[in-house]
């Protein structure tokens, strides 16, 4: 009882919840978009109240078509996304039970009943230009996974061309993206793609993965995080999250807490490791009984101590610190 205490007391982050997804029917006046509705018991008003900072998506599910146009990097032809994009924006904006990170500032002022959320754009479809950019920076967005699983203008997916890397117009938006001192999300990007914006942020300390898994021999998966991307990241002074659920480590206290010990050693440390859980992406079916919604995220640096053998100073990092660091780097 008393471990147990101990980690519900510690502050706690998430590097990547689908925060608005139960809400997008409500948010958007779509109904094609209730897959997601049975997701809201994962986001409770109880369970986000125990959670100190959260990066929250700002991403819709597009159907074939859109994806098809993904590649021309069409204005117009993203403009209705782009318009939806904003709406998902503006319900952060305006809803009071959220208050949104933009500078270090923010997250320093005194706690309130409403949770810490960095706004972060799941796929970069919408950028097609670096002006984008800079347009959803002054609407406040920190973090920018350029990719989704397809192709875009940008670059290859982690379901698309695996031969795809990083396009010139891609360059020039990652070059506006650093300008402006955002986070670059890697985490849906092919590995091509992933280490040509390692290779063009050069020594920049925001090249991120928010939620993924760490790739072995017999789950190599373009999705998965490599060793060598992982140690890239983490020489930078980057984050990688890890996503607690059933698609990257089959069971919790056995193969999310190795994995999670891989990972601190081959980095050398545990401060580059985060928890991106996904909440709100996943049906129930892909999460564990003990870990199914974001009230429970204690369970996991119990886990992280008895299982990984963390100490309490890295778990706290692996928790809270080393996201915090990340957005305190933010201006």
């Amino acid at each position: 009882m008393e471990t147990k205490n101990k980690f519900e007391e510690m502050p706690k982050g998430d590097f990547h919840v689908d925060l608005a997804n139960p809400k997008l029917v409500e948010i958007l006046g779509n109904p094609e978009l209730s897959h997601a509705i049975k997701r809201a018991k994962q986001l409770t008003p109880e369970g986000l109240r125990k959670v100190d900072l959260i990066f929250a998506s700002v991403y819709r599910r597009i159907d074939d078509a859109q994806k098809a146009i993904a590649t021309e990097g069409d204005p117009k032809k993203q403009e209705s996304v782009l318009n939806d994009h904003h709406k998902i924006i503006e319900y952060y904006r305006n809803t009071k039970d959220f208050k949104i990170i933009e500078k270090p500032q923010d997250l320093g002022l005194p706690s309130t009943d409403k949770t810490n959320i960095v706004l972060h754009l799941e796929c970069g479809d919408i950028v097609t230009d670096p002006d984008i950019v800079e347009e959803l920076f002054n609407r406040g967005v920190r973090s920018i996974g350029p990719m989704y699983n397809h192709d875009n203008h940008i670059g290859g997916g982690a379901k698309g061309d695996l031969n795809r890397g990083l396009s010139a117009a891609g360059k020039r938006i990652i070059d506006r993206m650093i300008q402006l001192g955002m986070i670059i999300d890697v985490a849906h990007a092919n590995r091509r793609t992933s280490a040509d914006i390692i290779e063009r942020a050069r020594d920049y300390q925001k090249v991120v993965a928010t939620h993924t898994g760490l790739g072995t021999p017999s789950r190599d998966m373009e999705r998965f995080i490599t060793p060598k991307l992982l140690q890239e990241i983490a020489k930078r002074g980057g984050v990688v999250g890890m996503v607690p659920a059933k698609p990257f480590f089959p069971k919790l206290e056995k193969d999310f807490a190795d994995g999670m010990k891989k990972a601190s050693d081959l980095t050398s440390s545990a401060d580059n490791l985060a928890i991106g859980s996904d909440f709100g992406g996943f049906d129930s079916k892909d999460l564990y009984e003990e870990m199914d919604e974001i009230g429970k995220l204690s369970k996991i640096a119990e886990i992280l101590s008895e299982k990984g053998r963390f100490s309490d100073n890295e778990i706290a990092k692996i928790m809270f610190g080393n996201i915090e660091r990340l957005v305190k780097s933010l201006r």
